[in-house]
């Protein structure tokens, strides 16, 4: 009698509990019986938490390529365009770095399994940002009309300072612009241009438009071949 009482003692919640485990046990023993699936996926590679004060100076892989394995229906659910490799640079320091990728990177749902990732690992170099004010240098190609000559190029603003991987910056000394030509000129004028960096990482932070000016003057006249003087070269008579 207590037995009974005790079974029969708030059904609703017993049948409630009674039909959560029953769901759960199909849903489970259905992703068993599934067939197990594999497939392969190319998807983009992100960098988070770079340390404020530093920036990466070596190339990186746009996408990493993943293999993944599941039942049939959480893979088909699958949306490649959310999938991501993911590293964390929250402790790293400067210097050249090596991080193994592994299936903990990959934001792949609980039921799905990475089984294999390439490259493996990530090689990149960590540089500090520095800043550095350089010299501007005008550059000029070409020559001028005949019978003039290039007197000076100068360019204004003098100098602009730039901002980059302070390694990159330590090994620059001045900074030219993009050239101005001169072919054929026969006068003075101005022209505005930009600075050409070539360095990568490395961007203007003050001074990118530069007005370079050309002072162009007539060519002194030759010098005059001088003539033999008289007599000059002749034998004495004998």
């Amino acid at each position: 009698m207590q037995l009974s009482r005790i079974f029969f003692r708030n059904p609703g919640t017993k049948l409630l509990a009674l039909a959560i485990a029953c769901v759960t046990w199909f849903v489970l023993s259905g992703q068993r019986r599934e067939r197990i699936s594999e497939r392969s996926y190319r998807i983009p590679l992100s960098i988070v938490n770079v340390p404020a004060g530093t920036m990466i100076v070596s190339s990186l892989p746009d996408a990493i390529d993943v293999r993944v394995r599941g039942a049939f229906t959480p893979l088909r659910g699958l949306e490649p365009g959310k999938l991501e490799a993911v590293v964390d640079l929250a402790d790293a320091v400067p210097g050249e770095k090596r991080y193994p990728l592994a299936p903990g990177d990959i934001n792949v749902p609980q039921e799905v399994e990475v089984i294999a990732i390439a490259p493996a690992e990530i090689r990149f170099v960590l540089d500090a940002v520095a800043e550095k004010t350089l010299p501007i240098v005008a550059e000029v190609t070409g020559q001028p009309a005949p019978g003039t000559q290039l007197d000076e190029v100068t360019a204004e603003p003098k100098s602009a300072r730039i901002i980059g991987p302070a390694k990159t910056l330590a090994r620059i000394v001045n900074l030219p612009t993009e050239p101005i030509s001169i072919e054929g000129r026969d006068a003075g004028f101005s022209e505005t241009t930009t600075l050409a960096l070539q360095a990568s990482g490395v961007r203007v932070r003050e001074g990118q438009v530069v007005t370079v000016r050309v002072r162009i003057r007539p060519a002194p006249a030759p010098e005059p071949t001088p003539r033999p003087t008289p007599g000059h070269g002749r034998k004495g008579r004998t």
